[in-house]
């Protein structure tokens, strides 16, 4: 018999059925929320499971990375980590190894826990090793400034997980999930987390916002387990400018654009000039730029501020002696300013920079004008010193005018070496390196490679006197102007910023006239006004200039018609232009008549030239303005044969013309020599200037012809001795004078210059009777010897 279920078993049936379907449809529930859990995870961050080995892609694009934001996770014994959020301004970030670098980004982390920053760590060489660099942050606020001369260091300016003095919670594992450390000094140095060998080179670093659990790779890359942003870091190779600019500028106590009388390089430039001769009193300021220096640079002036962020900030003015720090540490980068012409047995002059006084040089920092720069970079690519010359400043002797500088700012390297920090020490000491080949070579730039050498930069400057050159003055120094303008001028090497003044006072018939005006200085030339425009020439004023109420100069103005020429001496109409005169006198009445038409006394030479170099005479005449004076040349003698001369008179660069006419000497009678045959070619007696062949001697035997016109015939004795009508070579004895043989001339050819003519020595007879003409100038009577 077939027994049926009752309702009650019926309903029992039905709940059973229902709940095994119930829990069929938990259990799909569950699968599928563990599915959308593990699809969610690896959506929302590139967790180590998804992280493929080596070098991840950074952001591309314009734009920064969006945030992402992590769920928390379990830890092992029941901890969890908090979400973190984060992003960055850049996809990229550009700077200069060496120098500070700015990231600017967004961190945060919920509860206590902190969000870290994650440098390098992944990044692939080119060889297929890692950058052999990673480190963690601890980030906070808006951005973190990167000194990338100092990360990795044992002065990192970061808050580095690698200092004791900084707590962070790390956990690094490797592929299996193991931990294997919890700091970074317990990393192997695979992951370049076991110290530098040498600072940050040029190399592109990942950044990235992280929890602070990482996943250590086989070869050495350590990726974030959690990563809310990611970006790069690129830093590029340092470079070098091989020019220095030199300028010179005014004395810090007349540049002073705020409180305290600090200066800017604004100020420097807009009071100074472009040259490289300086005045003494004056700076020299000399530019330099460079790039990968300036992380060193910051790091001393931190130092100097007693701990606290150093600005080097561009456009600020800084202590010198943080320069001075730089140059003394052994980072490879020197400056020398030294004296190229000491005198004999002297030392050269230096400057020293580390014992200067602030007084005397002053360190500005600017934007370059040369090199490119990275965007990120926060720091300044030139320098600029600017050093006063004045004695007791900051050379090792006093500059002197005339003493000449080399400018040399280098950085150090040999080829074969290259900078590398000491052993041993983790984190190494920044500033503590050694030569990478040869330990007696430690002076290396630490971004040049080993194929590197010295590059440097060069100038020169010199020191010259302050003065002031005025264009027109007289010997006595008066100046002189001109009534048209009155204005003085000259040249200077003082800078335009020196306030100069002048006054000048004229006294006239009236009230004195007082004028006061500032000297305008440009481009190495100054002008005063004077106030004596239209002024009378000859008109004298006073001039006095002042640099504030300090007298500087003192002198007298003179107005001229002509600056360039105001003592114009000049030669006169009653000057002598037309001159006779007896051979061998003086030349006393010709007169040369000497005016100054100018209105300074004047010392100029005058001469006179006849007939081209054969007589020749100056001497120097001093004239009073408008003022004359005569010269004569008594002290000239005529010494020229009977002729007609061309003179000339000159002085001040005008000359006058003039003829000189010399005539013969009537009381000179001149007798030549025969020709050794007892007979003549000439007259033996004729008077001063005419030889004896010059008379007319067609037979060359006649008599010349006598000085009064009349025939020369043969003189007769009164015994019928002595025939004078030829001479012989030779002068007569007496006894052939006393016989009345023999010629009645002159044993000598003329007569003395300067005295009448003497009397031949003959003897007088008693038989001689006189008669006849008269020989001029000789002592022969027609027909007896007297």
């Amino acid at each position: 018999m077939t027994s049926r279920a009752s309702p009650d078993d019926a309903e029992t049936d039905a709940k059973a059925a229902l709940r095994a379907r119930l829990s069929d449809l938990g259990v799909v529930v569950v699968a599928l929320a563990v599915l959308l859990s593990v699809l969610g995870a690896a959506v929302a961050g590139p967790a180590a499971a998804a992280l493929a080995e080596g070098d991840a892609t950074a952001p591309g694009g314009d734009a920064a990375p969006p945030a992402i934001t992590t769920d928390g996770e379990a830890e092992p014994g029941g901890a969890t980590r908090q979400e973190i959020s984060g992003g960055f301004s850049r996809p990229m970030y550009t700077g200069t190894a060496g120098d500070p670098v700015e990231i600017r980004h967004t961190l945060g982390a919920s509860g206590n826990d902190s969000a870290y920053l994650l440098i390098g760590g992944n990044r692939l060489t080119d060889s297929g090793g890692t950058v052999g660099f990673v480190d963690v942050v601890k980030a906070t606020g808006g951005s973190t400034t990167i000194n990338t001369r100092l990360i990795g260091t044992n002065e990192s300016n970061v808050n580095s997980c690698s200092s004791s003095n900084v707590s962070c919670d790390l956990e690094f594992r490797n592929g299996d999930g193991d931990v294997i450390a919890e700091n970074l000094s317990e990393l192997s140095g695979a992951t370049g987390a076991g110290g530098l060998a040498r600072p940050l080179v040029p190399q592109r670093y990942r950044l990235a916002v992280t929890n602070g659990t990482f996943i250590v790779r086989d070869s050495g890359a350590v990726d974030p387990v959690k990563v809310a942003a990611e970006s790069d870091l690129v830093l590029r190779q340092p470079t070098f400018h091989d020019e220095v600019e030199v300028f010179t500028t005014a004395d810090s106590d007349v540049i002073g654009d705020g409180e305290g009388g600090t200066e800017s390089l604004g100020a420097l430039r807009e009071n100074g000039v472009e040259r490289t001769a300086v005045t003494k009193g004056d700076r020299v300021v000399l530019g330099f730029e460079s790039t990968g220096i300036w992380g060193a640079l910051s790091h001393f002036a931190k130092q100097r501020s007693s701990g606290s962020e150093g600005s080097i900030e561009p456009g600020t003015q800084i202590d010198h002696r943080i320069l001075a720090d730089l140059l003394e540490a052994e980072e490879g980068v020197s400056l020398r300013v030294r004296q190229t012409n000491p005198g004999r047995n002297q030392r050269a002059a230096e400057f020293d920079l580390a014992n200067a006084d602030p007084d005397d040089v002053t360190l500005y920092l600017a934007e370059g004008e040369t090199l490119e720069r990275g965007d990120s970079d926060r720091a300044p690519s030139r320098f600029y010193l600017a050093i006063d010359t004045s004695d007791g400043g900051p050379f090792t002797a006093d500059p002197d005018p005339g003493d000449e500088f080399a400018v040399e700012f280098a950085l150090e390297g040999t080829e074969g070496e290259q900078y590398a920090f000491r052993d041993g020490q983790e984190p190494p000491e920044a500033f503590e390196p050694k030569s990478a080949a040869d330990n007696q070579v430690s002076e290396q730039y630490p971004y040049h490679e080993s194929a590197d050498g010295r590059v440097s930069a060069e100038a020169s400057f010199s020191v010259r006197e302050r003065y002031l050159r005025y264009d027109r003055v007289t010997d006595e120094g008066d100046l002189l102007v001109e009534p048209d303008n009155g204005t003085i001028t000259g040249t200077t090497s003082i800078l335009p910023v020196t306030e100069l003044s002048a006054t000048v006072v004229r006294d006239g018939d009236g009230d004195p006239s007082r004028t006061e005006s500032e000297m305008v200085i440009d481009d190495g030339n100054f002008s005063v006004d004077t106030g004596l425009t239209n002024v009378t020439p000859g008109t004298t004023a006073s001039y006095r200039l002042y640099r504030g109420q300090s007298l500087q100069d003192s002198r007298t103005v003179l107005v001229v018609d002509d600056a360039e020429n105001p003592s114009q001496l000049r030669l006169t109409n009653e000057t002598t232009t037309n001159l006779t005169v007896t051979r061998g006198e003086s030349l006393a009445n010709l007169t040369a008549a000497v005016r100054n038409v100018g209105q300074v006394e004047t010392r100029e030479r005058l001469s006179i030239d006849v007939d081209t170099g054969r007589l020749v005479e100056g001497r120097h005449v001093t004239v009073g303005p408008g003022a004359s004076k005569n010269e004569t040349f008594g002290d000239i003698d005529a010494e020229l044969e009977p002729d007609e001369y061309p003179y000339m008179l000159a002085i001040d660069g005008h000359t006058v013309n003039g003829t000189l006419t010399v005539e013969a000497d009537p009381s000179v009678t001149r007798v030549d020599e025969d020709d050794g045959n007892g007979t003549d070619e000439g007259d033996p007696a004729t008077t001063d200037g005419e030889s004896g062949d010059g008379g007319e001697d067609d037979d060359g035997g006649e008599d010349a012809e006598s000085a009064d016109g009349d025939s020369g015939e043969d003189a007769e004795s009164d015994d019928g001795t002595g025939d004078g009508s030829n001479s012989t070579d030779e002068s007569p004895d007496e006894e052939s004078l006393e016989s009345g043989g023999g010629d009645g001339g002159s044993p000598d050819e003329e007569g003395p210059d300067d005295a009448p003519a003497t009397f031949l020595p003959f003897g007088i007879g008693t038989r001689e009777t006189f008669g006849g003409t008269v020989l001029v100038g000789a002592t022969y009577l027609l027909g007896h010897w007297v």
